[in-house]
């Protein structure tokens, strides 16, 4: 859940408080998401800057509504997949293209 205010010509601020984790400092779905919703409304004109308390990006939303996003990123982990996950990842990529494809 977002909450977004027009700051200034092609400029929003959110708030961000996503189920399960509570307020987030940035997030770049939920900056798409508001800067697609601000230009749809015809509030802002591409590209949006939406400024967080953690951050700014920069989203250029085209006029068929695909988005492009532009900021600022950093490394927050690394870690390694077990290969019976891996293994699992695919079967259910091949049982999903079997039922869906």
């Amino acid at each position: 859940m977002q909450l977004a205010v027009p700051t200034g010509p092609k400029e929003i601020f959110i708030l961000i408080w996503e189920r399960g984790a509570g307020e987030t400092q940035a997030s770049g779905s939920s900056s798409c998401a508001a800067a697609s919703v601000a230009v749809r409304l015809g509030l802002e004109k591409s590209p949006v800057t939406v400024k967080m308390p953690g951050g700014t990006l920069n989203i250029e939303v085209a006029s068929d509504f695909s988005l492009t996003m532009k900021g600022p990123f950093a490394e927050v982990a690394r870690g390694a997949l077990s290969p019976s996950f891996v293994r699992s990842l695919r079967r259910k990529e091949i049982t999903e293209t079997v039922v869906y494809g």
